[in-house]
């Protein structure tokens, strides 16, 4: 029967023990095994071996030899304790086998012999016990068994253990000698325990050998093994003691202490280690002895001693007695949970584990293993509740468990049920302990890792506990780890607040019903808490592995389990891999977890959040997908779901924002926010725009910028700017950019914040440069429409300018070639400035404090630095981030007039006055290069929107007044070195915007535009690369502004005969002039020196180009052969520096250009001396024929045949600007004669006389190259006096009264006027024959002047395909207005102008069309809307793009709101668009609607587009603003230009394009060639020489030198246009160069 509750070992105080334990295995794993001390003092008390009662417990045992005294046999003995001693010599005879001196010896034995001399028969008496075989010693001890009396002192103590040990050491011991010699052993003594065990070891044989004391050796093993650890114990800590004083008296350092100690084995140690090794051979060999509560009491003492000791050996030898216990004995139930729980722990210590395991291993394999394993997993479950449980056998139970578990049932070891095991751990972490947390978790981990155990795991159906242990641990690590001002998540509270309710933990209850109470929008409280900005997911992290694994299995599990699984990775989200993670989310996906039917969707998004997107470690491209997710999850609850949900699933991810690094990410993340931006009420935009700009914020915190400037001068943004997406701050511009394009045609309120916003962005020098250019490349595109509606242009302006900037494909600079191009020259000095001087401003400006900040930084080298890639070009990649819309706003106007309409929430005045105040601080104060470059390129064509700018007339004027100065006083910015431009190109840009605003000009004060005048003049001279725009806006000048450009004309023209030189200038020099002839009120002041200086600039422009021509046939001649000469020097000075040609047809454009120069030349003059007044026009004919005239290389004075015709036309303008006379048919009448003609070659004209011969009646035709002029002549004939003699005689003087006489020939008449003496050119007589009328009739077929044709066509509103737009029949009131001032309504059948190639006959082509003549050139307009139209008619269709495709030039009127494709009109001949576009669209109600329909108050951009490869020589190559008064009139001029150039363009690569009055010039030189040399019809002298030299007052040129000039490489136009010299045989028609299609 089980023994009383009473009787029930007490369990001993394990705060004590487990401290003993705790130092043990401190010092076992620190490696240092400290030694005990030597005692220094005796035990106070020493346990007695009391009689074995096998019924008696151990606290029930006496503590004196009473007890074994009365159990003893012999009732006689006494103890030693007593009085009275027994005389065993009486009883037992006299002592055997010894010498005979032994008997002398046992009787100085007695104790009346002085101790000294018993001490030394002792010593002679254990000699002779070792020596001789003694017997029947018990008289012998009962000699000396007083020496072991307490009153003894120790030399007496130590005689009679000696004299004990050598009794017990003789063989052959009676059990009563051996009864008498354990009892005397076994006595009560304070002191000398070794001594005395020493006497038991020899007694039993070291344990084996027990007889006659077998009840009493248990009781004493028992009883002595724990006193003597403690005596051990004591001993070593009093030894410490005093090491550490001795240390401190002797003043060592404490760290020394530590390392004094004596003999690691001191007598205590030796003590205690023989008392367990007496031990285990007592058990080993006597295991019969103890009863089972003997062997509870041992296992408590020893596991005491486990858990007291801090010494190594102790616990090795609990180990073996453990050992020994299980594999002889057994362990007694009771006692089998406390050792399994002290071995488990005592398996943790360093070098323990094999031995412990070893014994671990006995037990387990024993009667009882399955009993031990239930055990353990019992200490798991009970051990957190029991108060006084440490955490050290848990861990240790863990460990065991785990082995078995890997053992797996193998080696006879029994198999730990997992079902049971998994609940226990649970059990085992129901209190916070981190140590034990991580041992659980190791153990789930290798479960995990194990296939076996996996399977066996994947077996049980609940997996409830063992998710709760991953999860419930990682909750708490999180805890610990977290800071303290972290917001707790929702689903942490809650989850937390579940496990302390299932385990019965109400401390945490409060926390479940807080969160419970919390407001709702607690659940995004995650996406606001700490970043997990590092990644705990290493190979090392036990929760990594365990998260791992699982998903490893995932696939193995049923869909509950999955699911389970799942919403623990759910939770677990940061410490899930990435694969894991993308497994989590896809399923998650699949069974709709982030859809609003799941009831907790939100915290499942939240998770998702916090785990994956906002982990800055994860792989991009898994954190997008998370992002797409959530943003699907948004697009499905928006409207079907509350909003103040809705909201909170936004917030989630715009949350993530602030702190988002990854641009990718951070793009996506803001793409989510502009949609819910975009979506939003305006009452919650601006929270989403307050989160945009937080971490705009954020970036400008990160991103310092660089000092104002400070070489090199180049973009501030950060080396992320590479990437596609560029910095973070652009992201979030890029946001801004794309809701303000889509707010600004819908919320005015929207769009004044985000307006705000851009400007502050490019405002804002904390900003990098891409964002602050992401922001500037929106509101440098915002337009106006005509009623000042805002609109965003989908496409950017001025490719041109931004080629000025190489900031175009073709310019671009490449690395490869500035590495090769090696070091650049220095500029100019006056190109470069020092930074000081850049500071300088004019004092007397009126500005002059606005530009205080202007400068540049000074490049102190010639050398440039390797370049770097820019961050804009042009066009470059798209330049916004969507497509704006093309319909105008109609919420945001550019200008209100407040009076008229008063502003509403609902209506926005955008006030671009504060954006163009922010470009003129840019212009004065430049960031970078890449902004103010910027800035140079765009701002032209924005402020070319005339409508934008409506109200920022105080604007315009300061940025007037800024640009103005700088210009004047250089102080504008110079590009870095690295980009090789000059700071000449710079200035190209400042005078492009001073082009525009010229088109203010009504808002400026004479003297304002005077400057603007000057200021142009003052480019022309200052810079090479700024001459060509200047004389370009000078030209824009003398339409909008004559009376300026009249005051300082003469100042141009000088400025201009200074740079003749450069070649660069010449077309457009000579282009100005010729359109400035055109406008006789700007020189309606000229003085006839003013007039010499054109022509002077003429004069010189051709001798350099003859120059460069004869050095050319010089270099020809030297090569030899008959190579094709390239144009060179001249030719190619034409290039600028930073043009590339690199298409074959470029440089075919170069070549030609010469010979356009060469005739403009001419041209200049021709139009300049018809300016000339009439009485000054003669007087200049010698000069100008002087400086016609050249010296060849021959030495010979030669004229060409331009000089020729243009002292033919001075000649005949001289004196008359009415040259233009009819032909009539009647000049007589039938009474008059019969009709006679003859024609002579009269110098280089054609004179033909008509004689009527009776009368004389006669008309007189001359044809001179410029013309040809008809006189009728009637001689005043009088009849003879009455005195004079009959004139004729025979027939004739019958004849003289009837109407048949021949009394006058034509030959009268000539020689009337023509008196031949001695000429050295006499006139030639043509021959009356067929050939000869039909050259005249020819003659008379080559026009007077230049014929040309353009095309105007009109393009619609929305207009786009070439048939829609051919099909227009009619325009807008501003294009009729423009056709109107074109030219003249003509009316076309039977008209007797070059009409083109239109129908004269049968209006085919229209009923009228417009025309344009003055004394050089006839211009006939190809107008479809003035053609029949038929939709139904495809011919008519054809014939339109007949005329239009045939046409070198053609004007477009566009009025379709969009840019104009140059392939719109497919054709090979079309060589040149001039492209008129309103400033500002509007549609077609507000065309009707407009206060000027006619647009003559208007501006109009007007810009020339070249076909690819075409040279840009126009003055509009780059747009020009315009006004409506003046628009048809610059068109022209620019269309007869461009008519000139295309003709000698398409005569390229063979044949030469000669004009009309050189046609007629070489026909008159032919006739003379064929019938003036040596021939019988010269008249009344022989035919002169005709040849190039210059005679005495005549001016000639020979046949055979015409011809040999007309062969030459060098051939040159007219003055004025050209017409294919193979177009004779078609000038019937009236058409000069149609070509079909």
């Amino acid at each position: 029967m089980p023994p009383p509750s009473d009787s029930v070992p007490r369990t001993p105080d394990r705060r004590s023990s487990s401290s003993a334990l705790f130092g043990a295995f401190r010092n076992l794993t620190g490696g240092i095994l400290k030694s005990s001390t030597p005692p220094t003092a005796s035990l106070s008390s020493v346990t007695g071996t009391p009689a074995h009662t096998p019924s008696i417990r151990s606290d029930q045992r006496p503590e004196s030899i009473a007890g074994v005294a009365a159990a003893s046999p012999d009732a006689n003995v006494k103890t030693p304790d007593s009085d009275v001693a027994v005389d065993f010599g009486k009883a037992h005879g006299k002592v055997h086998g010894g010498p005979p001196e032994l008997e002398t010896l046992v009787q100085q034995l007695h104790p009346s012999t002085l101790l000294a001399e018993r001490v030394r028969v002792v010593d002679k008496i254990c000699a002779i016990l070792n020596e001789y075989p003694v017997r029947n010693v018990l008289p012998l001890w009962d000699a000396g068994s007083d020496l072991l009396a307490k009153h003894q002192p120790l030399e007496a103590v130590q005689a009679g253990f000696t004299l004990l040990k050598s009794c017990t050491a003789l063989d052959h011991l009676t059990p009563l000698e051996r009864n008498v010699f354990f009892k005397a052993a076994a006595l009560r003594d304070d002191e000398h325990f070794d001594l005395r065990l020493q006497v038991m070891v020899s007694l039993t044989q070291d344990g084996r050998n027990i007889e006659a004391f077998e009840p009493l050796l248990a009781s004493f093993v028992l009883a002595a093994l724990e006193p003597c650890f403690k005596q051990s114990r004591e001993a070593r800590k009093s030894h410490a003691k005093t090491s550490v004083d001795q240390l401190a008296q002797e003043g060592q350092p404490r760290k020394s202490q530590g390392k004094t100690s004596v003999d690691p084995l001191g007598q205590d140690s030796k003590t205690i280690a023989r008392m367990f090794q007496y031990a285990i051979n007592v058990t080993k060999f006597n295991s019969k002895i103890f009863c089972e509560d003997d062997l509870e009491v041992l296992l408590a003492s020893v596991m005491r001693i486990c858990e007291k000791t801090d010494q190594r050996r102790d616990i090795e030898y609990s180990i073996k007695l453990f050992d020994t216990i299980i594999t002889y004995v057994y362990v007694p139930p009771s006692s089998l949970q406390p050792c399994l729980e002290v071995l488990c722990a005592v398996h943790r210590l360093k070098g323990l584990k094999d031995q412990t395991w070893n014994t671990l291993s006995n037990l387990f394999k024993s009667h009882v293993g399955q009993a031990a394993v239930s055990a353990l997993l019992r200490t798991l479950r009970k051990g957190p509740l029991q108060e006084s449980f440490r955490d050290n056998k848990l861990r240790g139970s863990i460990d065991i468990l785990e082995k078995l578990l890997l053992e797996d049932g193998q080696n006879g070891l029994p198999q730990v049920p997992v079902s049971l095991l998994v609940p226990a751990l649970k059990s085992s972490i129901l209190l916070e302990n981190q140590g034990q947390e991580e041992y659980v978790l190791g153990l789930v981990e290798k479960i995990l890792a194990e296939e076996k155990l996996r399977s066996l795991l994947l077996s049980e159906a609940d997996w409830t506990d063992l998710i709760h242990i991953i999860r419930i641990c990682a909750e708490r690590e999180d805890r610990r780890k977290a800071p303290k001002e972290k917001p707790a998540c929702a689903e942490t509270l809650s989850t937390a607040g579940s496990a302390a309710l299932a385990h019965g933990d109400s401390s945490n209850a409060s926390v479940v019903s807080a969160t419970e109470d919390q407001d709702a929008n607690s659940v995004i409280n995650v996406a606001k808490s700490t970043r997990p900005r590092r990644s705990r997911r290493t190979s090392s992290d036990t929760f990594s592995n365990i998260l791992i694994s699982l998903d490893a299995i995932s696939h193995e599990m049923d869909y509950y389990k999955k699911a389970f699984v799942m919403e623990l990775f759910m939770h677990l989200a940061t410490r899930l891999s990435d694969s894991t993670a993308e497994n989590m989310m896809t399923f998650h996906v699949d069974e709709g977890y982030f859809q609003p039917s799941t009831e907790d969707f939100l915290e499942s998004c939240a998770g998702l959040v916090y785990g994956i997107i906002a982990d800055e470690t994860r792989p991009r491209s898994l954190r997008i997908k998370s992002i797409r997710v959530l943003r699907n999850t948004y697009t499905t609850i928006d409207g079907l779901r509350p909003d103040d949900e809705v909201q909170r699933c936004a917030a989630l991810l715009l949350d993530t924002i602030e702190m988002e690094e990854d641009v990718i990410v951070l793009h996506e993340l803001v793409d989510f926010a502009v949609e819910v931006a975009d979506r939003a009420s305006y009452a919650a935009f601006p929270q989403t725009i307050s989160l945009l700009k937080k971490r705009l914020e954020h970036s400008r915190d990160i991103y310092s910028p660089p000092p104002t400037i400070s070489p090199p001068w180049m973009p501030t943004s950060p080396a992320t700017v590479d990437q596609p997406l560029g910095s973070p701050c652009n992201v979030i511009t890029t946001a801004f950019v794309r809701l303000f394009t889509r707010s600004v045609t819908k919320s005015a309120r929207k769009t004044l914040c985000l307006y705000d916003m851009l400007r502050e962005i490019v405002g804002s020098e904390a900003c990098e440069s891409d964002a602050r250019l992401t922001a500037m490349k929106l509101l440098f595109r915002l337009r106006a429409e005509s009623n000042h509606s805002l609109t965003v242009s989908a496409s950017s302006e001025g490719e041109s300018i931004a080629g000025v900037l190489h900031r175009t494909t073709e310019t671009a600079v490449v690395s490869d070639k500035m590495d090769e191009a090696g070091p650049v020259e220095s500029g100019r000095p006056d190109d470069y400035t020092s930074w000081r001087d850049q500071r300088k401003v004019s004092g007397g400006s009126p500005h002059s404090s606005l530009n205080r900040h202007t400068g540049r930084n000074n490049n102190g080298t010639s050398r440039v630095s390797k370049p770097i890639s820019p961050l804009w070009m042009y066009p470059g990649p798209k330049g916004l981030p969507e497509e704006p819309s093309p319909i105008p706003s109609r919420v945001v106007y550019a200008h209100i007039d407040a009076a008229e309409y008063p502003l509403s929430d609902d209506l926005l005045d955008l006030q671009v006055t504060l954006w163009l105040e922010l470009v003129i601080s840019l212009l004065q104060k430049a960031p970078d290069w890449e902004i103010y470059s910027y800035v140079l390129v765009h701002l032209g064509p924005q402020l070319s929107n005339q409508a934008l700018v409506r109200s920022c007339v105080p604007q315009l004027k300061m940025l007037r007044s800024v640009v103005c100065e700088q210009i004047r006083n250089s102080t504008f910015y110079e590009p870095p070195s690295v980009t090789l431009l000059k700071k000449a190109d710079v200035a190209v840009c400042l005078f492009h915007i001073l082009t525009v605003l010229i088109s203010y000009h009504d808002y400026y004060e004479k003297s304002e535009e005077d400057e603007l005048v000057k200021v142009f003049l003052h480019g022309i001279g200052s810079w090479d690369r700024t001459a060509k725009w200047c004389i370009h806006a000078l030209t824009v000048c003398c339409h909008e502004m004559p009376l300026s450009v009249s005051k300082s004309l003469d100042n141009i023209i000088q400025k201009m005969s200074q740079i003749i030189t450069k070649p660069s200038t010449a077309i457009h020099i000579l282009e100005f002039l010729t359109s400035m002839a055109r406008m006789p009120e700007l020189y309606k002041n000229f003085r006839v020196d003013e007039f010499k200086m054109v022509f002077g600039v003429s004069f010189r422009y051709l001798q350099h180009v003859r120059d460069q021509r004869e050095r050319a046939n010089v270099a020809t001649s030297s090569q030899g052969g008959n190579r094709t000469l390239r144009q060179s020097g001249y030719g190619r000075d034409l290039v600028t520096h930073g043009e590339h040609t690199s298409a074959r047809s470029s440089r075919a454009a170069v070549d030609d250009v010469p010979q356009y120069v060469y005739s403009l030349a001419y041209h200049v003059i021709t139009f300049w001396f018809m300016c000339l007044k009439m009485e000054d026009r003669a007087k200049q004919i010698p000069w100008i024929t002087e400086n016609l005239r050249y010296t060849d290389s021959t030495g010979r004075q030669v004229m060409e045949e331009q000089g020729q015709v243009l002292v033919d036309l001075m000649n005949m303008v001289a004196y008359s600007d009415r040259d233009e006379t009819v032909y009539d048919p009647n000049f007589a009448k039938e009474s008059d004669g019969q009709q006679w003609t003859r024609t002579w070659i009269v110098g280089h004209s054609l004179l033909t006389i008509r004689t009527a011969a009776r009368t004389g009646m006669s008309i007189v035709t001359s044809r001179r190259p410029c013309g040809t002029r008809y006189h009728a002549l009637h001689p005043l004939l009088a009849p003879p006096p009455a005195h004079q003699v009959p004139l004729t005689t025979g027939l004739a003087a019958e004849a003289f009264h009837t109407s048949s006489y021949v009394g006058i020939l034509p030959e009268d008449i000539f020689q009337t006027y023509y008196a031949p003496l001695g000429l050295a050119d006499p006139p030639v007589l043509l021959p009356d024959d067929e050939a000869t009328r039909r050259a005249i009739t020819l003659f008379d077929h080559n026009a007077t002047v230049d014929g040309h044709k353009v095309g105007v066509i009109y393009i619609g509103e929305g207009q786009t395909q070439e048939r829609d737009i051919l099909n227009n029949d009619i325009g807008s009131s501003a294009y009729t207005s423009f056709l109107n001032d074109l030219g003249t309504l003509v009316k076309l059948k039977d008209a007797k102008c070059n009409t083109g190639g239109l129908d004269i006959r049968g209006d085919n082509d229209g009923e009228f069309t417009f025309c344009w003549r003055d004394r050089c050139i006839e211009l006939v307009f190809h107008i479809p809307t003035m053609m029949p139209t038929n939709a139904d008619d495809e011919s008519t269709y054809w014939n339109k793009k007949k005329h239009i495709g045939n046409d070198y030039v053609n004007i477009i009127f566009n009025d379709s709101g969009l840019p104009y494709n140059f392939d719109t009109f497919p054709s090979a001949f079309n060589y040149v668009y001039i492209v008129i576009t309103p400033e500002s669209r509007a549609s077609f109600v507000d065309r009707r609607l407009d206060a000027d329909p006619d647009g003559k108050t208007r501006y109009f951009k007007v810009q020339v587009i070249p076909k690819p490869g075409f040279p840009d020589i126009s003055p509009a190559a780059e747009p020009k603003i315009i006004s409506g008064k003046h628009l048809a009139a610059y068109c022209r001029l620019i269309a007869i230009n461009a008519c000139v150039f295309s003709q000698v363009w398409s005569k390229r690569e063979g044949g030469e394009a000669v004009s009309s009055w050189r046609n007629r010039l070489r026909e008159i030189n032919r006739l003379r060639a064929r019938y003036g040399a040596g021939g019988s019809n010269s008249a009344l002298a022989p035919a002169g020489s005709h040849n190039v030299a210059v005679g005495a007052g005549t001016v000639g040129l020979g046949a055979e030198r015409a011809k040999n000039e007309s062969s030459s490489a060098f051939k040159r136009t007219s003055i004025a246009t050209y017409v294919s010299e193979g177009s004779r045989s078609s000038v019937t028609n009236g058409s000069q160069h149609d070509v079909a299609l």
